[in-house]
């Protein structure tokens, strides 16, 4: 297990090193710079002002030296200044990353808690309410757009109905956890939406090959109750292919929360990012970059630990 543990850590590193060079690589071949969004180039600077805004950046330096120092830095713990704020990326990235924790942690716990129960049901009783339902939900994941999703909630729930509000994270002046939970329901449920389909489809896939096996057939022989054999022996063995899906879908979840955290004006780290790539800002780009592939690196780690804990039959090196 330790020798398994030191192995996943190595090659996780090694992933954010190829991650990290990519994105800086793709960053800096973007045309403009920082100085020019904030207006360097043909605005209010001249010719020598620019080229020692650019050298005091160091956006004059070759792109291998860049990515050197920015990686030597980090390895010191410092992410730099961002461009935009002046002020250091971990303070700006600080201030937003308990809402975006806040937003997907929601989101994807509301997700499992409601789709892996359709998609036991679904796989329990097949063309039943519950099938339909799983094939409903599972059909509106996969095929409306993130952002269309977004956008009908904002109308009906807060346009029309006027039930909850369309933006941002608390009203103005007001800080409760009343008025946090009503600015939370929107963009949470989207990415609950989104996340259910796919669980529901795999969850139901899953437990239909297990509800095959002979133990069932032996627990329930044994006198054991209906829902011990579904909870105990079947959803248990279950469970492994349920936590590959989450895993894959890490990534994507987090990238459809930056969207709707632009959309319903959530101050995340995922708009942050937005808003970073727009101003050109490599530092915070590459700070927020760090910090989501370091986290989607981190539950992919546990998620594999708890495959040996759900499945005897899964052993490590």
């Amino acid at each position: 297990m330790t020798r398994y543990l030191y192995e996943r850590i190595l090659s996780a590193l090694l992933t954010m090193f190829f991650v990290t060079a990519i994105i800086y690589v793709l960053l800096s071949s973007v045309q403009g710079s920082a100085l020019d969004v904030m207006g360097g180039s043909g605005g209010d600077m001249s010719a020598a002002e620019y080229e020692a805004a650019r050298h005091a950046l160091g956006l004059d330096l070759p792109l291998w030296l860049r990515y050197a120092y920015w990686l030597r830095d980090v390895l010191r713990g410092d992410l730099g200044l961002s461009y935009r704020y002046g002020t250091p990326v971990a303070e700006v990235i600080g201030q937003r990353f308990w809402p975006s924790v806040l937003l997907i942690g929601t989101g994807v716990s509301f997700a499992v808690l409601l789709g892996v129960p359709i998609g036991l049901m679904a796989a329990y009783r097949p063309r039943s309410v519950w099938d339909r339902l799983s094939s409903f939900f599972s059909l509106t994941g996969f095929a409306v757009p993130r952002f269309i999703t977004c956008i009908a909630f904002i109308y009906i729930f807060s346009f029309k109905l006027r039930l909850v509000p369309a933006t941002g994270m608390h009203s103005s002046g007001v800080v409760s956890p009343g008025d946090l939970v009503s600015h939370l329901i929107l963009p949470a449920s989207t990415i609950t939406l989104g996340a259910m389909g796919y669980l529901i489809q795999q969850t139901r896939s899953a437990c239909l090959d297990v509800f095959q096996e002979d133990y069932l057939k032996t627990a329930r022989a044994k006198g054991l109750s209906e829902l011990e054999v579904l909870l105990k022996h079947g959803l248990r063995t279950a469970l492994a292919p349920i936590l590959t899906q989450i895993m894959v879908e890490m990534p994507e979840i987090v990238g459809f929360a930056a969207i709707a955290e632009k959309i319903f004006g959530w101050p995340g780290i995922g708009s942050l990012m937005i808003e970073a790539i727009r101003n050109r800002d490599i530092p915070l780009t590459m700070g927020v970059t760090l910090v989501i592939a370091t986290l989607v690196l981190c539950v992919n780690i546990l998620l594999d630990i708890a495959y040996g804990l759900l499945d005897p039959r899964v052993r490590y090196r």
